[in-house]
């Protein structure tokens, strides 16, 4: 089943759960991130944090990057689908956005899903 999330980008309680699911699992790392708590700011916020921890998380080692992803939940085939022809650059980019897209998708599905929505 596949998750349309484009009309969940700009809901205040689904942004501010996925900052909080963000900073919960690079907290676990040892990087703070920070939300100001302005949906309509909060991927371009976010994502311009996640680039350079990323960057810094990879000279910690390639072990760190794994663990986070597996943590996070990145099917190895999207991962594997942005390290073709990426230039180093846009390579730490486009992790981000795929992070940011897995952590949006994982708080729409609890919430679509979650008992108090009687499903």
């Amino acid at each position: 089943m596949t998750i349309d999330i484009e009309p969940y980008r700009h809901d205040l309680e689904v942004i501010r759960d996925t900052a909080q699911q963000v900073i919960r699992d690079f907290g676990l790392y040892g990087f703070q991130i920070q939300f100001t708590g302005n949906a309509h700011t909060a991927y371009a916020e976010l994502h311009a944090q996640l680039v350079p921890a990323l960057q810094q998380l990879e000279k910690s080692g390639r072990d760190q990057i794994r663990s986070l992803l597996y943590r996070i939940d990145i099917p190895e085939r999207d991962f594997a689908q942005i390290t073709v022809n990426q230039s180093k650059e846009s390579f730490w980019s486009e992790l981000a956005g795929l992070i940011l897209r897995r952590e949006l998708t994982k708080v729409i599905t609890r919430k679509l899903f979650s008992p108090s929505n009687g499903l």
